[in-house]
């Protein structure tokens, strides 16, 4: 074999490694929304079925695949796609994927005050006014917490996930 074939198979094996770790995150990302519910309580919301609204997918069909026959809350799941925030309707948690931080501005603006979860994996999310911000260190899953947003949407956190979690304050205006 030659050299540079060779070097084909290192980057393809390497890649295919990294593409898997994605995968992987993604996976986790996903069950990790249906988890985080388990530890908030809405003051409102008494709807008949849970709803996650999720804006410009990044999960393919991760979540229907996930919540297929699921319950949060003990009501079933509802899984809902938008690619605008003027879509939204109803929701209990909105997960926001990478966008620009005017568009982040806009959409955080736009739901205060609808007693709506936000979570989202972009950094210093928890910081700009979301709610619970997913990271990975090593690894391993962490939370960014901020508090004060969810008490201001009346949503109660378990201090059981307030403990294992990062708490944050907003950034100064």
């Amino acid at each position: 074999m030659t050299k540079y074939g060779v070097l084909l198979m290192v980057l393809v094996f390497f890649s295919s490694g990294q593409l898997h770790a994605y995968q992987s995150e993604d996976k986790l990302k996903a069950a990790i929304i249906g988890k985080l519910a388990k530890f908030i309580t809405w003051q409102t919301h008494n709807r008949d079925e849970f709803v996650i609204t999720v804006l410009n997918n990044p999960f393919d069909d991760l979540l229907e695949t996930l919540y297929k026959n699921k319950q949060i809350k003990k009501k079933p799941v509802k899984i809902k796609y938008i690619n605008d925030i003027k879509e939204l309707s109803a929701t209990h948690i909105l997960y926001i994927p990478h966008i620009s931080q005017r568009e982040l501005d806009t959409i955080l603006g736009s739901i205060e005050g609808k007693n709506i979860l936000t979570i989202s994996d972009i950094r210093g999310f928890s910081q700009k006014k979301g709610m619970i911000q997913i990271y990975f260190v090593s690894q391993k899953v962490k939370l960014k917490i901020n508090h004060d947003v969810s008490k201001n949407e009346d949503l109660k956190i378990s201090s059981r996930l307030l403990r294992i979690a990062t708490i944050v304050e907003n950034e100064a205006e």
